[in-house]
Formats: C-alpha cells, structure tokens, sequence
C-alpha cells in the first residue's frame, strides 16, 4: 500500500469541501470528464433504516495506479488545464482544472474510497484509493493483483455518512432539482451521456419551460464574444445560479444571479473562452462598468446585466399575460374604473406594479384553485393585505404559497428597498382620513343625509377610533383606565338639565350598548360624548386629552364654557391624576358656537380658539374647523399622491369602516334632529 501526501495545508483542504448537492455534481463532472455514458448515484441503508453509505458509480474509462500516484498529490493544478487536457481522449470537453472536485466526496462521507478500473493495453487494472476528513492531506492507495470488475469505470463509495448528506437526502427532490439545473445543457448536447438519480433519469428536457439564448455586450477592451443562456424551469424552489462556462457549455464555475424575480424559477449560463484562462475571483458590484475591475469580474457584471434585462422582460411580458387572463376570467380584484383611477396618477401606477409583482409570486398557488370564486377570493385577500398592512403580506404568502425564505425575503427586500411598501401604506391612511373627513362632514352639515342618518348617536363612537381628527400627536394614543374612571365620576358637572346622561367613550368596546335613551316623546336622545386620551412625551411626563363632543343641534354657549371648566377643573385636582408633569387640553366641540363664545376664541395672547392656557388648557371648536384643520394637514401628502375623494366616497367609506354603527340608509326612524 502507497501513502500519497497532498502538499497543501489543512485549512486549504478543508476550503474545498462544498454542500452534498455540489459534491453529487462535481463526482458526476468527473465521470463526465472520463468519457462516462452513464452516472449512477444510489444510496444504502443500515438496518436502524439510516443513510449507510452514498455511491456514485460510472462507465467511464477509469484511472489506473501511476494516474492516481499523479494527480491525487498535487491540488490547484490538474492535466485538464494543459493545452492538451482541454478535452477528452473521446473529444468531449472537459469541466474541471483545478484537481481539487475529488474533496467534494468529503462534504458526503467522512470515509471515501475510489474503486475504479480501467484499460491498460488488452488487460484491465484496478486501483483503490481511502481517504479520510480527518486526515485530508494523505490518501492510502493499493493496487489489486486481479481487476475489480469486468468493464472499465469508477465506483465511489461515502461511508460515515455527514449529517449535512443526510438531512440532503432527507430531501432528495433538491438534489435532483441541482443536478438538472448544473447538467441542463450538457444534457441536451451529448445524448451518449446521462444521469441516474436513485434509480431514475435526470431529465432536464422534460421541465423546461422556456430556454433562450442572448448576446451579451462585453465591456470594453475585453476580446470574444459572449452568450447567456436562459432556462426558465416547471420545478419549485431552483436557486438562481450563473454558471459560467466556456464556449462550449462546459462549466467552469458558478455564483450567484443576484437578481429578483419571485415566481420564476431560472438558471443562466453565462458562455465566454476567457473564463478558462483567468482567474475565477469575483462579486464586485457592478464590475461591468468599473475598468479598474479583473477581467472576470467585468465580464461577470455584464452577464449580471444582461440578466436582469431579460428578467425585466420576462416579468413584463408574465405580468401582462397573467393579469389579462385573471381580467378574462372575472377574478382580478381592480374594476376598470379603479384601474383608470390608479393609472391617471404616479402612485396608482406604482400601487399597480407593486401589487402585480407580488401576485405574480403567488400566482402558481392562485391558479391551482380549482374554483372561480376561491381564485376571485384568493386575490381579493391579497390586495386587501397588500394595501392595508404590506408587512403581513409576507407571512400570509410564506404559508399559503409554500415560497421559500428566500423568495418571501427577495420580495419584501424589493418592497422596502424602492419604498413601496411605505407609499401603500402611506396612501392607504392618508385616502381612508379623507375619506372620513368627507364622510364627517356629509353627516354633520348636511340635512338631506341628517335626515336620514342617526348619525350623532352613531358618531360619538366612531370618533373615539379616530383621535387623529384632533391632531396629528393623538393618532396612536390609547386609553387610560384612571382618566375613564375619573372622567365619569365628575361628568355631573358638564350635565345639562332635563338631558339624557352623559356618555364616557370606551375605545376598547364595540360601540354597543344596552339602551338608547329616549325623550318623552319617544325620539331618540342623543348624549353628548367625553372622550380621553393619554400621551406620553417623555419619562414621567404626560398629556391628557378630554374632548366633549355636543350634539350637533346645540349652539356652544358660556355656559358650556362654565360647566367645561368647571368639569375640568375637578379633574386636574382628581388624587388620582393630580401629579406632577402632566399637560391638560380640554376641547369643546359643537357645529356652531354663539357670539360671545366666538369673541371669547380670539383673545389676542392665545392661539384661535384657545379660551384659557393655565392651570389647563381649554380650546372650543367648531367641527368645520377641525374638519378644515385636519384636512390642511394631510394636503401635501394628497396632493403628492393625487387622491381625490367625494362627500359620497366619504359616506361609503364610513359604511365599510363602520357598518356596526351605521343604519341601513332606508331605515326612516324619527330623529331628534328633524325638528331642530
């Protein structure tokens, strides 16, 4: 027996060991580089039924005891870089050069033996080669008196199985999916060469979809030609590889795509005779324009670019067919009319795009329903979550599509980078504000829509969902269980007499309640509301919020102004809420307010109808003020999103958000409204 030293270092070695998947391919690049017809790969079991050993067997022609002597001692050189080791003895080219494909086996076993046998003369010889992980810089070589078999070939054996080829062909569908994606083209070109996959072909032909060649512009002052070859595959989950090869398909290397394109399952080869005779160090962004840049690494970023044209293509083209069927068979959740909407301003095209880039990622999943309708339903959903809350999108997609990680992250990584997400998101409440604006002011100004809406009993409990109306600073603020305690204790003081009690909002309830509170008469009584809100400004200091909401029939008089303050005041003085660092702002709101009340609203020291600063501050407010105020606040943004909405978009709007607490519009009740 013959000890081979390898003359390299360990770390070095070790550096060579690639994923199972890569080690598969490079052991069948090297039957293929022997002039093999045929590569098998199977796999045996132990009795406990785990993974005993990994095979990977030819019919190529082998290698005999001074050839192994030769090449297993040297590595980052082979006979396969010479001029004359370019090809074959039968003609094929060949794929590796470097000599260092055989520490792939390593990645599979921790053991590996060679068993290979070939033609020496009229006779055959046989060699056997063991090596071991521990001991990569060694390998022991012995030489049979009598061949191993009756035909020349190569049988490698993997034992101590490595728990990364285990859990690889726990499932083995994504070594099938690497083998096809890395031999495609060598399959198509020599038809006296196949592979064996666990006892079936590696059929590439049969799963690919579309396979297109383009010229690829080279930058300037590198000579040849170059061509990228497309194949856009039937299979799930295919990571996107460049391959870079050599004019004749033969591949050199490989590294990533780096493009996005969710939904599609590609690979692409990249074909330049340079590739051989350079050195393979790359990933520099944008090489193709730097002149600086390796060669390689230049003539890489082209091939990148070249790439992300055709995928940019592609997806216009997919997008165009996909969402023209949806239209065709009535499931696209955009009307026309939304579409003209969305396709007069810079954000509903933007809106559109995006939202077909992600349905263009789900919409394998969309189509295998076998329904009309659940695919109708399907894509309302999505566009419901894709314009509300982008950010649940992507889970909800992980589960329902079965895209993998990378996929779900490549998308979201699109969305965050060019600020879509924010735009949508962005659109979506600054539209659904104005919307209530409009729907606001419908209810509150208007007599043909009072007279058919109970709209102030209805208001007090949407206005306690929508603080922002108030200012911008309230719009996320919440309740506090204190302030709700007190505001109830002291409401007696802004009692009116002979008028139904006063309601406290509760923003955590539904807007239920047990009665409705009726005159004499027997019409409805409408309340006045209070509402509260907290905010904290920094540690340990506060705002407070108390809004009174009047009914909108009731003109604000001093005497409302009294009995606010004087409610106010018992509550900044409450034990439980008299501590230091607190701001108090009490609003009065009503529909109109009398003269001395407006004289009142504009003192010289104070803002617009601020009626007293210290010890708390009191504001009274018309609601086409706050209406006005709320509106300027949110122009720009409207503006620059060109949002357009209607008092009866407004209404609409306020029956989709609100149903629970609006009437049906026929419902004709007597209202206390209609005699004021």
């Amino acid at each position: 027996m013959l000890r081979i030293d390898v003359g390299a270092g360990d770390t070095l070695l070790a550096g060579y060991l690639r994923t199972p998947p890569v080690g598969l391919c490079e052991l069948a690049w090297n039957a293929f580089d022997e002039d093999a017809k045929r590569v098998s790969i199977s796999i045996e079991d132990n009795a406990m039924g785990g993974l005993e050993q990994i095979v990977v067997e030819d019919d190529g022609t082998g290698m005999d005891f001074i050839t192994v002597s030769r090449e297993f001692a040297k590595v980052g050189d082979s006979y396969k870089a010479t001029p004359t080791g370019s090809r074959s003895d039968g003609g094929r080219p060949v794929h590796g050069r470097l000599g260092r494909g055989r520490y792939s086996a390593f990645s599979l076993g921790d053991s590996v033996t060679w068993e290979s046998t070939t033609r020496a003369g009229e006779e055959l010889v046989s060699v056997i080669v063991r090596g071991n992980r521990e001991d990569l810089k060694g390998f022991d070589v012995e030489e049979p008196t009598a061949p191993l078999q009756e035909r020349p070939g190569t049988r490698v054996l993997m034992t101590r199985v490595t728990e990364s080829a285990q859990k690889s062909f726990d499932s083995p569908e994504s070594i099938r999916t690497r083998l096809t994606t890395e031999f495609a083209l060598h399959l198509e070109r020599f038809d006296d060469f196949e592979i064996d996959f666990l006892g079936s072909p590696i059929d590439a032909a049969s799963v690919i979809e579309v396979k297109e060649t383009v010229d690829v512009e080279l930058p300037e002052g590198v000579t040849g030609s170059a061509k990228l070859t497309v194949i856009e595959w039937k299979l799930k989950s295919v990571e996107r590889r460049l391959y870079l090869c050599d004019s004749n398909g033969s591949v050199i290397t490989e590294v990533y795509a780096q493009i996005q394109a969710p939904g599609i399952q590609l690979s692409a080869y990249l074909m330049w005779d340079g590739f051989r005779d350079h050195s393979l160090i790359m990933e520099s962004e944008n090489a193709q324009d730097d002149s600086d840049a390796p060669i390689v690494d230049r003539v890489v970023g082209a091939g990148r670019a070249a790439l992300r044209e055709y995928v940019a293509t592609l997806n216009r083209r997919k997008e165009k067919a996909t969402v023209e069927r949806w239209r065709s068979e009535g499931i696209y959740p955009y009307t026309k009319e939304e579409e003209d909407r969305n396709n007069s301003t810079a954000s509903g095209n933007a809106t559109r795009d995006a939202f077909e880039y992600v349905a263009l990622a789900a919409s394998r999943s969309v189509d295998e329903a076998k329904s009309r309708q659940t695919k109708r339903l399907a894509l309302a959903l999505l566009r419901e979550t894709f314009e509300t809350d982008p950010d649940r999108l992507f889970p909800i997609l992980k589960k329902v599509t079965n895209l993998p990680n990378s996929r779900i992250d490549e998308l979201q990584q699109v969305l965050d980078r060019t600020s879509l997400s924010s735009l949508i998101q962005a659109g979506h409440k600054v539209g659904s504000r104005i919307d209530f604006l409009n729907g606001l002011d419908e209810i509150l100004h208007e007599r043909s829509t009072r007279a058919r809406l109970h709209e102030r009993t209805q208001l007090h409990r949407m206005l306690a969902n929508e603080t922002w109306v108030f200012g911008e600073e309230w719009a996320t603020t919440g309740d506090d269980e204190r302030l709700g305690k007190v505001l109830k204790k002291f409401k007696n003081f802004i009692q009116e007499k002979d008028a139904p009690e006063v309601d406290v909002a509760d923003p955590l309830s539904d807007g239920a309640v047990d009665y409705e509170p009726r005159r004499e008469d027997g019409r409805i009584a409408i309340p006045d509301l209070v509402l509260g809100r907290k905010m904290q400004v920094s540690e340990n200091k506060f705002k407070f919020l108390v809004v009174e909401l009047k009914r909108p029939s009731h003109d604000l008089t001093d005497g409302d102004v009294s009995q606010i303050r004087s409610y106010a005041d018992a509550i900044v003085n409450d034990e439980r809420l008299n501590t230091p660092g607190v701001e108090w702002t009490f609003v009065l709101v009503g529909n109109d307010v009398t003269r001395t009340v407006d004289g009142a609203r504009q003192q010289p020291m104070f803002p617009f109808g601020v009626v007293q600063i210290a010890p708390f501050r009191i504001e009274v407010r018309r609601w086409s003020e706050l209406i006005a105020d709320a509106h300027h606040r949110m122009k720009f943004v409207q503006d620059s999103l060109d949002y357009k909405s209607s008092h009866m978009q407004g209404m609409d709007s306020l029956r989709t958000a609100y149903a629970q607490f609006l009437p049906p519009m026929d419902e004709a009740e007597p209202r206390e409204d209609a005699s004021d």
